[in-house]
C-alpha cells in the first residue's frame, strides 16, 4: 500500500492552555501520513488541517490529534493508518516540542 504524506506544514494558529497562548498565535509544524484504499489529496488535507486548527483553537495538542484522527477517518473511510505530529516551534527557546499519534484502523 502506498502512503501519502505531508511534511512540515507550517502556519500560525491559536493553540495552548496558557493565557498568552489563547491571545497570541504561534507557529506550529504539522506532519501527517495516510494509508487508504482511495485517493487522498494532500493539498486538500493541508487546507482542511489549517482551517480546522484556526476554527477550533485547540487547548491541547493531544485534543487536536484525537480530533484529526476522527476527522480524517470520516473524510477517508478506507483509511487504514493515520499518523500526525504537531510541533510547537517557538514555545520553548531551545527545543521543538509537541505530540504525535499513530492510529491503525
Amino acid at each position: 500500500m502506498i502512503s501519502v504524506f505531508v511534511d512540515n506544514l507550517e502556519f500560525d494558529t491559536i493553540i495552548g492552555l496558557l493565557d498568552f497562548e489563547r491571545v497570541n498565535s504561534q507557529k506550529i509544524c504539522v506532519s501527517m501520513e495516510f494509508e487508504a484504499c482511495e485517493f487522498v489529496d494532500y493539498a486538500t488535507v493541508c487546507e482542511i488541517t489549517q482551517r480546522e486548527f484556526n476554527e477550533n483553537k485547540f487547548y491541547k495538542v493531544e485534543d487536536a490529534l484525537e480530533y484529526f484522527a476522527i476527522k480524517f477517518k470520516a473524510t477517508y473511510p478506507s483509511l487504514t493508518k493515520f499518523y500526525m505530529k504537531i510541533s510547537k516551534i517557538e514555545i520553548v527557546p531551545n527545543a521543538i516540542v509537541g505530540a504525535k499519534i499513530l492510529k491503525n484502523y
